[in-house]
C-alpha cells in the first residue's frame, strides 16, 4: 500500500544529500497524464528504480534485475516508499554514509496509462498499464506476492505482456543494450559481457563523404554529463527538457525518430507537415521536442499531457543540427557551419511548431548564471 513521504524525508538528510526534499503530494494542472521514471542506481547493489505517479506522488519499487521484454521473466520487484515527484529528475552521486549512497542515473522516462482504476488496481496489487517511454513501451504489469521480504516490503513481480514490443531474453537484453541514461550520455555500474546489438539507428561511417547516399538510421551525438564546464572554446545552448527526435527526409518524405530509433511520425503530424513545407532534398535534422510553458520554458509534464490527448499543435520542435541537408554529407563540418546552414534552412518556415535553437551570446559565467535563474534543466556545450 502506499507509503507517505514521511518515510522518505526520514531516510534522508537534505543538508547533505542532493536529492529533492518531499513536502506534500503534488496536485497536478492537468491530470490526463502520468509520468513514469526509471532510475538505474549503483547503490550497494546496482538496482533499477521504478516509479509510478499517482496521486501526486511516485509509487516506487527496487527491480534488482532491471526490467526484461521477455514475458517469461518475471522480475522481482521490491516495493519501497513514495518518492516526491521532483525525484523523477533527479540524476547524480548520493553522498556516502546517506542513505542509498551511489550513483544514480535517469534510465528511462515517459508516461504510463493504467488499464483500470489505478487506485483500485494498486490496493489489489495488480497494476496493468501501458508505458510509451524512451526506452520501454507495450504493455506492462506489476503483481503483488505473498513471497516474504526483509522487514515489512512487499514483494511484487515486474512483468512484460506478450505483445509486439515483446522479445526473447537470448535475442535481446534491454539493460545490457542500452545501459545509458535518457538525459546524459551517462552510465553507472560495472559493464557487463557484451550485448548484442540492438537493430536500430545505424552508427556513423568511418570515412563519410560530402556526397554520401542518405543513411535509412542514424544515431545522435549524446552528452556527456560533467560537474564543470571543460576548458577551451565551446558554444553553448539550452538543455532542453524534452524528447531527443531526428528527422530523416528522403524523397520529400518526413519520418521522425526517438533517439533510441522508434519511430513517432504518427505522433507529430503537425511537425512533419511543417518539415513538407521547407521542400528540402534528403536531410538528416537534429532536434528536441518540447512543451512550453507561460514563461515560454520546456515544461516536461506538459509535453507528456499533450502526447497523452494527441495534442501535437501544443508541441514544439527545436533544430540544433544537421548532418545531411540538402542532399550534403555535412558530418565533417564545423559544428557553427552547419548549424549556419540549418538556420538558413528554417528561416524559409512560416510554422510556430519548427524552431531554430539559438546559442547563448554571453560570457561562460554569465550563460550558468542565466541557466540557474531560469531553473533550466541544463545547458550543452559544444566543441
Amino acid at each position: 500500500m502506499a507509503k507517505p513521504l514521511s518515510e522518505y524525508n526520514r531516510k534522508r538528510d537534505f543538508k547533505i544529500t542532493a536529492e529533492p526534499a518531499g513536502s506534500s503530494p503534488a496536485s497536478k494542472r492537468n491530470a490526463s497524464a502520468l509520468s513514469f521514471v526509471i532510475q538505474k542506481h549503483d547503490a550497494r547493489n546496482l538496482h533499477y528504480d521504478f516509479r509510478l505517479e499517482l496521486d501526486g506522488v511516485l509509487l516506487s519499487w527496487a527491480v534488482p534485475k532491471g526490467p526484461s521484454l521477455d514475458p517469461s521473466q518475471k522480475r522481482l520487484a521490491v516495493h519501497v516508499e513514495d518518492h516526491p515527484l521532483s525525484y523523477g529528475s533527479f540524476e547524480g552521486s548520493i553522498p556516502t554514509g546517506q542513505y542509498g549512497a551511489g550513483d544514480v542515473i535517469v534510465w528511462d522516462r515517459g508516461i504510463w496509462q493504467p488499464h483500470d482504476d489505478p487506485r483500485k488496481a494498486y490496493a489489489a496489487g495488480k497494476l496493468k498499464f501501458t508505458l510509451v517511454g524512451e526506452k520501454l513501451s507495450g504493455d506492462w504489469a506489476l503483481v503483488r506476492t505473498r513471497l516474504t521480504g526483509s522487514g515489512d516490503k512487499e514483494q511484487w513481480l515486474l512483468i512484460k505482456e506478450n505483445d509486439q514490443q515483446a522479445r526473447p531474453a537470448s535475442e535481446f537484453d534491454i539493460v545490457e543494450a542500452e545501459p545509458a541514461s535518457v538525459l546524459s550520455d551517462a552510465v553507472v555500474g560495472k559493464p557487463k559481457a557484451k550485448a548484442k546489438a540492438r537493430p536500430k539507428a545505424a552508427p556513423k561511417a568511418k570515412a563519410p563523404k560530402r556526397n554520401a547516399a542518405l543513411p535509412d538510421e542514424f544515431a545522435p551525438q549524446l552528452a556527456t554529463l560533467v560537474d564543470r564546464a571543460p576548458e577551451g572554446d565551446w558554444r553553448y545552448e539550452i538543455k532542453f527538457d524534452g524528447y531527443r527526435i531526428m528527422a530523416r527526409i528522403r524523397d520529400g518524405e518526413v519520418r521522425l525518430f526517438t533517439r533510441n530509433g522508434h519511430d513517432w511520425t504518427e505522433r507529430l503530424p503537425r511537425q512533419c507537415k511543417a518539415l513538407q513545407a521547407l521542400k528540402l532534398k534528403d536531410s538528416w535534422l537534429d532536434g528536441e521536442v518540447v512543451s512550453l510553458n507561460g514563461d515560454g520554458l520546456p515544461d516536461f509534464q506538459a509535453l507528456q499531457n499533450a502526447f497523452d490527448i494527441g495534442r501535437s499543435l501544443d508541441i514544439v520542435y527545436y533544430l540544433f543540427d544537421a548532418p545531411f541537408l540538402n542532399g550534403r554529407d555535412q558530418r565533417e563540418e564545423p559544428v557553427e557551419e552547419r548549424r549556419a546552414a540549418l538556420k538558413s534552412a528554417l528561416s524559409a518556415s512560416r510554422s510556430k511548431l519548427l524552431r531554430f535553437s539559438e546559442a547563448f551570446a554571453a560570457s561562460q559565467r554569465d550563460i550558468f548564471e542565466s541557466a540557474c535563474d531560469l531553473a533550466l534543466e541544463g545547458v550543452i556545450g559544444k566543441r
